[in-house]
């Protein structure tokens, strides 16, 4: 395994509202598979994401274990030193992963020289991000381009584990089936990537998954292959499929 969460619970208190966000979650994200995390919305899915990648909000607490390549993970020191290669994250939306006031190419090149991992048109050809688009700023890329842009970025020290949320979000077709096959060839070289997204009708389409977790209020209650979670006898999962 590359990533386990072992009973993770997650409580968040901002003052005014407080609540149980993840309760006893297990999870296992395995070296050379997609493991595709799905739920209803307010699950807990993006708090999944968060803790794995050590960027809980400041208002939540958690008990349990996060262990990265074996090791528990227990301060932000450890973390920082994680997010520098061993750990990737693409988030939802890949025009955060920017800053506006420089190119999309400038930024890539300079977290390339801090990273001193692969080189920006192997991490660009990776993610199958246009080249000649590099010399745009991030607001002036269209959707699909911008997200390949983060996940290109995320590619760079070539991590051991990446996160990826909600993958073919807003995404025409075409373009999700090309971000869907950069994660399947990048988890192919041995990297542990999970997925969060609710586009099981693509997700089944292409393949890629090799592992599917479910979340409900908090709890996982169903893992396995694509064709065991078809075939499983959970209204809740069966949902998902229809």
């Amino acid at each position: 395994m590359i990533a386990e969460l072992s009973d993770l619970t997650v409580r968040v208190d901002t003052g005014r509202w407080s609540g149980t966000i993840l309760d006893s979650v297990r999870l296992v994200v395995p070296a050379g598979r997609i493991t595709a995390l799905l739920g209803e919305s307010g699950c807990g899915k993006s708090i999944v994401a968060a803790a794995l990648t050590g960027q809980l909000p400041s208002a939540a607490r958690s008990t349990g274990d996060v262990r990265i390549n074996g090791t528990a993970v227990r301060d932000e020191r450890q973390w920082r030193q994680l997010r520098a290669g061993t750990v990737g994250l693409v988030p939802q939306f890949g025009v955060t992963a920017f800053a506006a006031e420089q190119t999309v190419g400038a930024q890539l090149h300079e977290r390339q020289r801090l990273h001193r991992g692969r080189s920006v048109e192997e991490a660009c050809a990776a993610a199958s991000y246009p080249a000649e688009v590099l010399d745009l700023y991030p607001q002036q890329h269209s959707s699909g381009q911008i997200q390949r842009a983060a996940l290109a970025a995320a590619l760079l020290p070539g991590p051991d584990l990446l996160v990826v949320d909600e993958p073919s979000a807003s995404l025409d077709r075409d373009t999700a089936w090309e971000v869907w096959a950069a994660l399947r060839a990048y988890a192919d070289t041995g990297a542990a990537v999970l997925t969060i997204t609710h586009d099981v009708t693509l997700l089944t389409e292409t393949g890629v998954a090799d592992q599917m977790v479910f979340l409900r209020d908090g709890r996982t209650v169903a893992t396995g292959s694509p064709t065991e979670m078809r075939a499983l006898a959970d209204p809740y999962v069966q949902g998902f499929f229809l």
